[in-house]
């Protein structure tokens, strides 16, 4: 037995605000990430203030964090980037399914349906790049970080580097791809065609 049309509509708008959340957070996220990999990082690990332990312990990690971004740097700013505006176009199309503003809502559907798949695609290659970046920060702060600071030991850990930007990437790309295929479903679709049908 299928729900009623009304029912159908409510969860969908529900879905969709979840899928606005998601995008934009994970979108602010990528521009801010893209940022700091496009930022032309001309400041000197050197010029940065020393002096105290805890000025030493992060001047070693900015050092750190510069040569490990330098193997990858311009592709996945590049794709952080892509994956910004993709997740624009889910978190617009995600908008128009609570106002249409006179457009069809198959059309709607499609569209957030075809975003959301692109995205989460890219987001699970961006987290891919994520985890490579993180391994290597770890395995080079490793080096350069002085020994006997615990927090810094527990965090540089490689299985808990790696663990982060899976735990990030599985978040995401998952809800990403759970919204797409509920919009993919024949409820959706059938409540869409209604919809449209009801269209003066």
């Amino acid at each position: 037995m299928t729900a009623p049309r009304p029912a159908v509509g409510s969860q969908a708008r529900a879905v969709a605000i979840l899928c606005m959340l998601v995008s934009s957070v994970s979108g602010a996220w990528s521009f801010s990430e893209a940022f700091s990999f496009f930022e032309p990082w001309t400041r000197s690990t050197e010029s940065l203030p020393r002096g105290t332990p805890g000025a030493e312990v992060m001047a070693r990690f900015a050092e750190a964090t510069l040569r490990a971004m330098r193997p990858d740097r311009q592709a996945r700013a590049a794709l952080l980037v892509i994956l910004a505006i993709s997740l624009m176009f889910t978190f617009v199309s995600a908008g128009r399914v609570l106002r249409p503003a006179g457009l069809p809502r198959e059309g709607i559907r499609k569209l957030l349906c075809t975003s959301a798949v692109i995205s989460a695609v890219l987001r699970t290659v961006d987290g891919a790049a994520d985890a490579a970046f993180s391994l290597r920060l770890a395995r080079i702060a490793a080096q350069l970080v002085p020994p006997g600071e615990p927090l810094a030991e527990w965090l540089l850990r490689p299985p808990f580097a790696v663990g982060i930007s899976v735990f990030r990437t599985v978040l995401v790309a998952g809800a990403l791809a759970i919204i797409a295929q509920y919009f993919r479903s024949a409820r959706v679709k059938a409540w869409a065609a209604l919809q449209d049908e009801a269209r003066p």
